[in-house]
């Protein structure tokens, strides 16, 4: 599959913010594979041991990090030279992905994967027996987070005069929203290193 839409919520949002710095660094990049079914994941293993052509990943499935949603890859967006790395393209892209918490797989050891980027909080030591000790399998983890997914709704405050629409996470029976949706020109969310707490100071 191709589309973010099919990430983990919180890779989505990166996701999303990835590719418009990318862009502003002058660095086309296409996403080119997000979530993999189980036959999808297990045609690639496939690769180089049972059919033909090279082996591209050592991963059954549901061992690699496409299956739970948590990985992306991509390439250079521009047909022809989609690969091409000779100006350092995927290390730059890599550097970007690093600056929203995410780990490049050009820094693998064993498997030196340019292309890809994956949720580091998910995946410690880069695996996936985390998720599989707690989940079982990758349908329970989607399940789960596509479920905290629907808890965040939408709500109009207004601030000085002005009416926005915000999230609002609906937990336990009460809402909340983020404190930075409540920043205003008489509202100023800051945050205390000595406390290491927010502060909220009305103007």
């Amino acid at each position: 599959m191709r589309g973010i839409e099919n990430l983990h919520p919180e890779l989505q949002e990166i996701a999303k913010k990835f590719l418009l710095e990318c862009e502003k660094a002058n660095l086309p990049v296409l996403i080119t594979e997000t979530l993999r079914t189980k036959s999808e994941q297990n045609a690639l293993y496939a690769k180089g041991r049972t059919t033909s052509g090279n082996i591209v990943t050592n991963c059954r499935y549901p061992f690699s990090p496409h299956c739970w949603g948590v990985a992306f890859d991509f390439c250079r967006n521009s047909k022809g030279r989609e690969y091409n790395d000779s100006d350092g393209f995927f290390r730059k892209v890599g550097a970007i992905g690093k600056k929203y918490g995410l780990f490049w797989g050009g820094d693998f050891r064993s498997f030196t994967d340019k292309p890809h980027l994956e949720m580091i909080k998910f995946l410690p030591n880069n695996s996936t027996k985390t998720l599989a000790s707690k989940y079982g399998m990758p349908d329970n983890f989607i399940a789960n987070w596509k479920e905290e997914a629907e808890m965040i709704t939408k709500t109009k405050i207004k601030l000085n005069g002005v009416v926005k629409t915000v999230d609002v996470i609906n937990k336990d029976g009460n809402n909340f929203i983020k404190l930075q949706d409540l920043r205003d020109e008489k509202i100023n969310i800051g945050y205390d290193n000595a406390s290491k707490l927010p502060i909220i100071e009305i103007k």
